[in-house]
């Protein structure tokens, strides 16, 4: 790695503005100064019918079951699951 004999100025990035239409899971926005260090997230979902997407869509008569019958879905002590940690 290179040495300096001064100081560098970090680099300037400007937005005139920032449009967020969706955040999903294990997302963020992160303005000004921060750090996330071990940041880490765990989820689970059960759809019975899916995604229905587009326009003028029509979903009629369906029966959905979503069976699900564990206690624990996946077992999780914070920290123990955490990429790059040795």
């Amino acid at each position: 790695m290179q040495k300096f004999p001064y100081q560098l100025d970090p680099p300037l990035i400007q937005f005139d503005s920032i449009h967020v239409n969706a955040i999903a899971d294990a997302s963020g926005i992160f303005i000004g100064t921060n750090t996330q260090v071990y940041w880490s997230t765990s989820g689970k979902g059960n759809s019975g019918l899916g995604e229905v997407r587009g326009d003028n869509n029509c979903v009629l008569n369906n029966i959905n079951t979503v069976y699900d019958n564990d206690i624990i879905d996946a077992p999780y002590t914070k920290g123990d699951l955490i990429i790059g940690r040795v």
